[in-house]
Protein backbone atom coordinates (compact mmCIF):
# COMPACT_ATOMS: atom_id res chain seq x y z
CA UNK A 1 0.00 0.00 0.00
CA UNK A 2 1.56 3.49 -0.89
CA UNK A 3 1.15 6.49 1.05
CA UNK A 4 -1.93 7.99 2.22
CA UNK A 5 -2.34 11.56 0.45
CA UNK A 6 -3.07 14.25 3.32
CA UNK A 7 -4.42 17.67 2.75
CA UNK A 8 -3.84 20.11 5.63
CA UNK A 9 -6.07 22.49 6.53
CA UNK A 10 -4.58 25.94 7.66
CA UNK A 11 -1.23 24.83 6.15
CA UNK A 12 0.35 28.39 7.84
CA UNK A 13 -0.75 28.50 10.73
CA UNK A 14 1.27 27.79 13.79
CA UNK A 15 -0.07 24.09 14.45
CA UNK A 16 -0.42 23.85 10.45
CA UNK A 17 3.23 24.33 9.44
CA UNK A 18 4.25 21.66 12.08
CA UNK A 19 1.92 19.01 10.66
CA UNK A 20 3.19 20.04 7.34
CA UNK A 21 6.91 19.09 8.40
CA UNK A 22 6.19 16.11 10.65
CA UNK A 23 3.93 14.61 7.37
CA UNK A 24 7.38 15.40 5.97
CA UNK A 25 9.29 13.25 7.95
CA UNK A 26 6.70 10.19 8.08
CA UNK A 27 6.75 7.29 5.63
CA UNK A 28 3.17 6.52 5.93
CA UNK A 29 1.51 9.77 4.59
CA UNK A 30 2.23 12.27 1.87
CA UNK A 31 1.49 15.70 2.01
CA UNK A 32 -0.60 16.03 -1.27
CA UNK A 33 -2.59 19.38 -0.59
CA UNK A 34 -2.31 22.86 1.46
CA UNK A 35 -5.13 25.25 1.87
CA UNK A 36 -4.42 28.41 3.48
CA UNK A 37 -5.71 32.14 3.09
CA UNK A 38 -2.27 33.34 2.65
CA UNK A 39 0.75 33.13 0.27
CA UNK A 40 -1.74 31.68 -2.54
CA UNK A 41 0.15 29.87 -5.09
CA UNK A 42 3.35 29.69 -3.54
CA UNK A 43 4.61 26.15 -2.89
CA UNK A 44 4.37 24.23 0.78
CA UNK A 45 8.28 23.70 0.87
CA UNK A 46 8.81 27.02 0.14
CA UNK A 47 6.51 28.12 3.08
CA UNK A 48 8.54 26.34 5.19
CA UNK A 49 11.83 27.24 4.16
CA UNK A 50 12.66 23.64 3.10
CA UNK A 51 12.85 22.53 -0.67
CA UNK A 52 10.42 22.93 -3.70
CA UNK A 53 7.80 20.31 -3.33
CA UNK A 54 5.16 21.08 -5.90
CA UNK A 55 2.60 21.37 -3.99
CA UNK A 56 1.55 24.74 -4.04
CA UNK A 57 -0.80 26.73 -1.37
CA UNK A 58 -4.29 26.74 -2.61
CA UNK A 59 -7.55 29.18 -0.74
CA UNK A 60 -10.22 26.92 -2.69
CA UNK A 61 -10.32 23.74 -0.74
CA UNK A 62 -13.30 22.55 -2.75
CA UNK A 63 -11.53 22.89 -5.74
CA UNK A 64 -8.92 21.17 -4.25
CA UNK A 65 -10.57 18.02 -3.67
CA UNK A 66 -12.47 18.14 -6.45
CA UNK A 67 -9.31 17.95 -8.62
CA UNK A 68 -7.09 15.52 -6.38
CA UNK A 69 -7.25 12.40 -5.05
CA UNK A 70 -7.21 12.72 -1.26
CA UNK A 71 -7.08 10.35 1.09
CA UNK A 72 -7.24 12.50 4.39
CA UNK A 73 -7.58 16.05 5.55
CA UNK A 74 -6.33 17.27 8.88
CA UNK A 75 -7.92 21.12 9.58
CA UNK A 76 -5.86 23.28 11.99
CA UNK A 77 -8.06 27.01 11.70
CA UNK A 78 -10.69 28.49 13.66
CA UNK A 79 -14.09 27.90 15.07
CA UNK A 80 -15.44 30.04 12.47
CA UNK A 81 -14.10 27.95 9.27
CA UNK A 82 -14.13 24.29 10.67
CA UNK A 83 -17.70 23.21 9.78
CA UNK A 84 -17.52 24.70 6.50
CA UNK A 85 -14.11 23.17 5.62
CA UNK A 86 -15.29 19.37 7.25
CA UNK A 87 -18.81 20.17 5.27
CA UNK A 88 -16.63 20.31 2.14
CA UNK A 89 -14.43 17.41 2.89
CA UNK A 90 -17.45 15.26 3.38
CA UNK A 91 -18.98 15.94 0.32
CA UNK A 92 -15.93 14.39 -1.53
CA UNK A 93 -15.68 11.68 1.05
CA UNK A 94 -12.71 12.08 2.55
CA UNK A 95 -12.33 11.86 5.83
CA UNK A 96 -11.38 14.55 8.63
CA UNK A 97 -8.99 14.73 11.46
CA UNK A 98 -9.82 17.84 13.22
CA UNK A 99 -7.49 19.93 15.34
CA UNK A 100 -9.04 22.73 15.53
CA UNK A 101 -10.44 23.77 19.52
CA UNK A 102 -13.33 26.08 20.45
CA UNK A 103 -16.19 24.30 18.63
CA UNK A 104 -19.38 25.17 20.30
CA UNK A 105 -21.89 22.67 20.68
CA UNK A 106 -24.64 23.23 18.16
CA UNK A 107 -21.15 23.43 15.59
CA UNK A 108 -20.29 19.70 16.89
CA UNK A 109 -23.70 18.74 16.27
CA UNK A 110 -23.64 19.71 13.06
CA UNK A 111 -20.40 18.38 12.52
CA UNK A 112 -21.66 14.73 13.97
CA UNK A 113 -24.80 15.05 11.43
CA UNK A 114 -22.84 15.41 8.94
CA UNK A 115 -20.47 13.11 9.14
CA UNK A 116 -23.59 10.02 10.01
CA UNK A 117 -25.33 11.55 6.65
CA UNK A 118 -22.25 11.49 4.47
CA UNK A 119 -21.15 8.10 6.66
CA UNK A 120 -17.99 9.71 6.18
CA UNK A 121 -15.13 9.31 9.16
CA UNK A 122 -14.58 12.76 11.65
CA UNK A 123 -12.66 12.57 14.65
CA UNK A 124 -11.89 15.35 16.60
CA UNK A 125 -9.25 16.05 19.07
CA UNK A 126 -8.82 18.63 21.63
CA UNK A 127 -5.14 17.79 22.46
CA UNK A 128 -2.61 15.25 20.70
CA UNK A 129 -0.02 15.72 23.68
CA UNK A 130 0.39 11.76 24.79
CA UNK A 131 1.35 13.17 28.02
CA UNK A 132 -2.31 15.21 28.37
CA UNK A 133 -4.15 11.97 27.52
CA UNK A 134 -2.35 9.71 30.06
CA UNK A 135 -2.99 12.81 32.47
CA UNK A 136 -6.79 12.43 31.68
CA UNK A 137 -6.65 9.16 32.29
CA UNK A 138 -4.89 9.58 35.74
CA UNK A 139 -7.34 11.68 36.39
CA UNK A 140 -10.40 9.50 36.05
CA UNK A 141 -8.41 7.01 39.05
CA UNK A 142 -7.53 9.86 41.48
CA UNK A 143 -11.30 11.92 41.14
CA UNK A 144 -12.53 8.14 42.63
CA UNK A 145 -10.58 8.54 45.97
CA UNK A 146 -10.10 12.07 45.59
CA UNK A 147 -13.34 14.01 44.51
CA UNK A 148 -12.68 17.45 44.92
CA UNK A 149 -10.41 18.85 42.68
CA UNK A 150 -9.85 21.90 40.41
CA UNK A 151 -8.16 22.54 36.76
CA UNK A 152 -5.89 25.20 36.05
CA UNK A 153 -5.04 25.74 32.02
CA UNK A 154 -2.02 27.72 30.91
CA UNK A 155 -1.42 28.83 27.27
CA UNK A 156 -0.13 31.46 24.81
CA UNK A 157 -2.29 34.51 24.72
CA UNK A 158 -3.08 33.84 20.62
CA UNK A 159 -5.36 30.98 22.46
CA UNK A 160 -8.88 31.87 21.12
CA UNK A 161 -11.23 29.80 23.13
CA UNK A 162 -10.89 29.78 26.94
CA UNK A 163 -11.49 27.08 29.11
CA UNK A 164 -9.31 25.17 26.46
CA UNK A 165 -10.88 22.15 25.18
CA UNK A 166 -8.70 20.23 26.88
CA UNK A 167 -9.79 21.23 30.34
CA UNK A 168 -13.29 21.15 29.11
CA UNK A 169 -12.78 16.95 28.03
CA UNK A 170 -10.45 16.77 31.06
CA UNK A 171 -13.40 17.55 33.34
CA UNK A 172 -16.38 15.63 31.34
CA UNK A 173 -14.02 12.33 31.90
CA UNK A 174 -13.27 13.16 35.79
CA UNK A 175 -17.69 14.09 36.28
CA UNK A 176 -17.90 10.58 34.20
CA UNK A 177 -15.78 8.61 36.54
CA UNK A 178 -17.57 10.03 39.57
CA UNK A 179 -20.79 9.18 37.76
CA UNK A 180 -22.14 13.02 37.76
CA UNK A 181 -21.84 13.75 34.23
CA UNK A 182 -25.09 16.10 33.84
CA UNK A 183 -25.07 20.22 32.87
CA UNK A 184 -25.32 20.91 36.89
CA UNK A 185 -22.91 18.83 37.57
CA UNK A 186 -19.89 20.94 35.76
CA UNK A 187 -19.87 23.28 39.25
CA UNK A 188 -17.83 20.81 41.03
CA UNK A 189 -14.82 20.64 38.86
CA UNK A 190 -13.78 24.73 38.61
CA UNK A 191 -11.62 25.69 35.94
CA UNK A 192 -9.09 28.83 35.51
CA UNK A 193 -7.87 29.76 32.46
CA UNK A 194 -4.42 31.85 32.30
CA UNK A 195 -3.26 33.24 28.92
CA UNK A 196 0.27 34.67 29.06
CA UNK A 197 3.47 35.10 26.80
CA UNK A 198 5.63 32.11 26.98
CA UNK A 199 3.10 29.99 27.26
CA UNK A 200 2.69 26.87 24.88
CA UNK A 201 0.08 24.59 26.54
CA UNK A 202 -0.09 23.21 30.03
CA UNK A 203 -2.75 22.34 32.15
CA UNK A 204 -2.45 20.62 36.09
CA UNK A 205 -5.81 19.09 37.86
CA UNK A 206 -5.30 19.41 41.78
CA UNK A 207 -7.20 17.04 44.22
CA UNK A 208 -7.43 18.44 47.68
CA UNK A 209 -8.14 16.38 50.81
CA UNK A 210 -7.74 16.29 54.49
CA UNK A 211 -4.02 16.87 55.05
CA UNK A 212 -2.95 16.25 51.34
CA UNK A 213 -2.93 17.39 48.32
CA UNK A 214 -2.40 15.54 44.74
CA UNK A 215 -1.30 17.43 41.23
CA UNK A 216 -1.69 15.68 38.03
CA UNK A 217 0.43 18.11 35.60
CA UNK A 218 1.06 18.04 31.89
CA UNK A 219 3.50 20.27 29.80
CA UNK A 220 3.91 21.02 26.22
CA UNK A 221 6.85 23.05 25.58
CA UNK A 222 6.90 22.68 22.00
CA UNK A 223 4.06 21.83 19.34
CA UNK A 224 6.23 19.25 17.73
CA UNK A 225 5.24 17.39 20.98
CA UNK A 226 1.48 17.29 19.23
CA UNK A 227 2.61 15.49 16.38
CA UNK A 228 3.15 11.77 17.52
CA UNK A 229 -0.60 11.98 18.61
CA UNK A 230 -1.87 13.71 15.08
CA UNK A 231 0.36 10.38 13.50
CA UNK A 232 -2.24 8.63 15.72
CA UNK A 233 -5.38 10.26 15.04
CA UNK A 234 -4.91 9.50 11.07
CA UNK A 235 -4.13 5.47 11.89
CA UNK A 236 -7.39 5.40 13.95
CA UNK A 237 -9.51 7.96 12.13
CA UNK A 238 -10.31 5.28 9.06
CA UNK A 239 -11.98 2.73 11.99
CA UNK A 240 -14.28 5.88 13.25
CA UNK A 241 -17.79 5.22 12.39
CA UNK A 242 -19.48 9.13 12.50
CA UNK A 243 -17.85 11.53 14.26
CA UNK A 244 -15.91 10.82 17.38
CA UNK A 245 -14.47 12.70 20.12
CA UNK A 246 -10.81 11.64 21.80
CA UNK A 247 -8.03 9.07 20.78
CA UNK A 248 -7.55 5.66 22.01
CA UNK A 249 -4.34 5.13 23.92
Amino acid sequence: MGKRRVCVIGCLGKMGQVVCRGLLANHDYELAAAIDITRIGDDIGQALNTSHLGVPISSNLQKTLGEMKIDAAIDFTTPAAVVSNVAQCLQESVPVLVGTTGISQEDSEKLHHLATNTNTPVLVVPNFAIGALLMMEFCKKAARYMPNMEIIELHHPQKIDKPSGTALITRETILKAMGKWNDEDTDLVPIHSVRLPGMVAHQEVIFGDVGQCLTIRHDSFQRDSFMPGIIIGLKQLFSVKGLKTGLDL
